[in-house]
């Protein structure tokens, strides 16, 4: 058996459009089809137009659904209301899928490790590996540049 599914253009368009009554006039099958989270990786990003629309559809999605959307999971309707007022409503607009951030690879990892034990002699293996996970390998190259230990 399929899961149920919705379609997400359709979705889009009516987050576009503020269609506040969208999540309600959904079928059944429609609403167990319903993810914020899809909605929110799509409608964050728009392609085409100027910077400053693609700029504030993200920084909406951003402030409105992306802070609090987990803690609503069990609030679809709630989660519907706050994609919308994320929308300028301005017409509506091309989106593209936001492909989560790449972790680094273990070889990456561990020459950033390296590195940093080098920079802090002092530090603790956690720590290292707590700074590992937050920077990134162009990060610690600037931050080496900077310093002038080239």
């Amino acid at each position: 058996m399929s899961s149920p599914k919705l379609d997400i253009f359709k979705m889009l368009n009516a987050i576009d459009s503020k269609d506040y009554d969208f999540y309600d006039n959904l079928t059944d099958d429609e609403r167990k089809g319903f993810s914020a989270y899809i909605g929110l990786k799509w409608g964050a990003s728009v392609s085409g137009g100027d910077n400053i629309l693609q700029h504030y559809y993200l920084a909406s999605m951003n402030s409105y659904v992306n802070v609090n959307l987990f803690d609503l999971n069990k609030h679809h309707k709630l989660q519907w209301l706050l994609l919308v007022a994320s929308s300028p409503n301005f017409g509506v607009h091309r989106h593209e899928w936001i492909y989560p951030k790449k972790k680094p690879t273990s070889k990456s990892k561990n020459d950033i490790k390296s590195q940093l034990m080098k920079i802090y002699p002092s530090y603790k293996e956690d720590d290292i590996e707590l700074l590992a996970s937050m920077v990134t390998k162009k990060d610690l190259k600037k931050f080496v540049k900077d310093c002038g230990d080239e």
